[in-house]
């Protein structure tokens, strides 16, 4: 399936996966609102629509959709890129940093999630993609935090998927192991990621999961280094 003049909305879109998978759809030639918190100071061609967004801002996600709003009359595409790691024994875990685990990596991604949604309704099209983590499908001893952040969006997106049949919107999760994300592993700037994925390798796979065919449901994707 082609994706020539499709409209996307990605979250997490600064850096990392989400910046890569920015660059690659304007190539396909879709339209994209690529969102986040520091997204001014990210160079993008100039077609796309660069729109800041802290996800745990409810007023602040308003506004994001507002501005979609005026420039759009559908979105076709959500891919939720947005996460926040956090490598830490629990003990040593803060409540302000729980709060914000779960703020950006369940909530953040539900709130956007939702808005996409009630708008693809109306068109009874679309696709929307949540990036979890292989974090989500099994636990790890320094991630307790992370990981329960990580299986709640895995429950919500197989949740989503069944509501979303009858309204024939595409709903499929994402899983990549260790990606190389600087940004990302400031959290364990120990953590050796030197054979981790190129974020790059991990974009292409989502738009080809983006381009099947309309009539299949490619539900779940892991994807982990060889």
């Amino acid at each position: 399936m082609k994706l020539t003049n499709k409209i996307a909305v990605v979250t997490g879109a600064s850096s990392g996966l989400g910046k890569a998978l920015v660059e690659l759809l304007v190539k396909e030639q879709v339209k994209v609102f690529a969102l986040a918190r520091s997204i001014e100071k990210t160079k993008f061609p100039t077609a796309v629509i660069k729109i800041p967004l802290n996800i745990r801002d409810l007023q602040n996600i308003d506004q994001a959709f507002d501005l979609i709003d005026q420039k759009t009359k559908k979105i076709d595409i959500l891919v939720n890129c947005a996460g926040r790691g956090l490598v830490k024994n629990f003990e040593d875990i803060t409540r302000e940093e729980i709060m914000d685990i779960f703020g950006i990596n369940l909530k953040g991604n539900i709130y956007i999630a939702q808005e996409v949604y009630k708008r693809m309704i109306l068109k009874k099209y679309g696709h929307i993609i949540n990036v979890i983590s292989t974090s989500g499908l099994k636990g790890r001893e320094a991630e307790t935090i992370y990981c329960a952040s990580k299986w709640g969006l895995r429950g919500f997106t197989e949740s989503l998927k069944l509501a979303a049949h009858a309204h024939n919107i595409r709903v499929s999760a994402v899983y990549p192991g260790g990606m190389k994300s600087e940004n990302f592993w400031k959290i364990a700037p120990q953590q050796d990621i030197s054979q981790y994925m190129d974020p790059i390798l991990v974009a292409k796979e989502i738009v080809n999961l983006l381009k099947s065919d309309y009539s299949i449901l490619p539900s779940e994707l892991v994807i982990e280094r060889n």
